[in-house]
């Protein structure tokens, strides 16, 4: 009997309980029922239509300037240097740049004057000694002709008429030498005077008082026209021109290569100091294609798409980069008809995750 009211108020606890405990989730219904739901806003994002246009994509560089006109002057002379221009100096063609000490080349000159006319001297008191050689074997001649001088008087004074001749001839070709080695010596004069080849801007070598030698060079001299542009650009950069104060040139390649970068050569009309750092465009697509702004793309893993909003839903769309540049990127991929979404990285991820979006204007 115990043991049956014991089970009959377990029941009864049990059933409070079950009772108890379908009021409070009919209660809680109740309250939540009356909570209003949360609504789903959709995120405002700008659109743009893809179109086909003409494009010009460029990226910045630097490009040094060089001169046809870029020369370096060596001595033809040893001396000391007297006169040299300054670095940094402007000069025009055909000004003085360089004098070197010339007083020992004078030096020789006159000397060499001395001695030529001292061989000139003894040529003609050879003359006047050959001639009167002449006027004595005419006399010994008439002698020998009646017997009164010998023969051997005769023949000797032939051997001493060829020897005096033979003496100025020698004398003569001495002449001819001092005078082969004055115009050399003129010649190397003209060297100690160095005149500027072109106008430029002189970049100093040597000093004041510094010994000049042959061949080494003394001044570079960078010119102010006939310029042209090096530029030097990565390996998977591919372009065909810059643009240099608004204006396009076409690039060629030079097939060298400078610290690793491919070097190319750019003619243009502008006069300009060798040797200067200045800012380029290089043209990597000129052409026509589909060309978006760099917050129209979304990189993930390594490829990239655009999200082409579809009602109010973003849809991945895989597209290839053809051209990247400061303006823009040109893509394959995509079409007139689609709406490419244009916004920051991290609304393009949200967008991919399933948020709705409205386009705005």
């Amino acid at each position: 009997m115990k043991k049956l009211l014991s089970y009959l108020i377990i029941l009864v606890i049990i059933g409070a309980v079950v009772v108890g405990g379908m009021k409070i989730i009919k209660a809680k219904r109740a309250t939540e029922a009356k909570i209003s739901k949360p609504i789903a806003y959709s995120m405002n994002v700008k659109t743009m239509t893809p179109k086909s246009v003409k494009t010009t994509l460029t990226l910045p560089y630097l490009a040094i300037t060089k001169s046809n006109d870029d020369v370096k002057i060596s001595s033809r002379v040893s001396g000391r240097i007297l006169h040299i221009a300054k670095s940094g100096e402007r000069v025009n063609k055909g000004d003085t740049i360089v004098k070197i000490d010339d007083k020992e080349l004078k030096t020789e000159l006159e000397t060499l004057k001395i001695n030529t006319s001292s061989l000139k001297s003894q040529i003609k008191s050879k003359e006047v000694a050959l001639e009167n050689l002449k006027k004595t074997h005419e006399r010994t001649q008439k002698l020998l002709s009646v017997k009164g001088a010998s023969k051997e008087q005769f023949e000797r004074e032939i051997t001493n008429i060829e020897a005096a001749k033979t003496g100025i001839n020698t004398l003569k070709l001495k002449i001819r030498e001092l005078k082969s080695n004055k115009s050399s010596i003129n010649n190397m004069l003209s060297y100690t005077t160095i005149k500027s080849p072109v106008s430029g801007v002189i970049t100093r070598l040597a000093n004041v008082g510094d010994n000049a030698m042959m061949g080494k060079p003394l001044i570079s001299i960078s010119g102010t026209s006939n310029s042209y542009l090096v530029v030097r650009l990565p390996q998977d950069i591919v372009a065909k021109a810059i643009i240099y104060d608004k204006k396009k040139y076409e690039i060629s390649p030079l097939n060298t290569t400078y610290n690793g970068l491919l070097e190319y050569l750019a003619n243009i009309d502008k006069s300009l100091t060798s040797n200067q750092t200045i800012n380029i465009d290089v043209v990597v697509y000129d052409g026509v294609g589909f060309n978006l702004p760099h917050d129209a793309l979304l990189n993930r893993n390594g490829k990239y798409y655009v999200l082409d909003l579809i009602n109010d839903r973003a849809k991945p769309k895989e597209v290839k980069i053809v051209a990247n540049g400061e303006q823009g990127v040109v893509v394959e991929g995509v079409s007139n008809s689609d709406k490419v979404v244009v916004a920051k990285q991290d609304i393009l991820l949200k967008l991919l995750s399933g948020i709705k979006a409205r386009a705005i204007k």
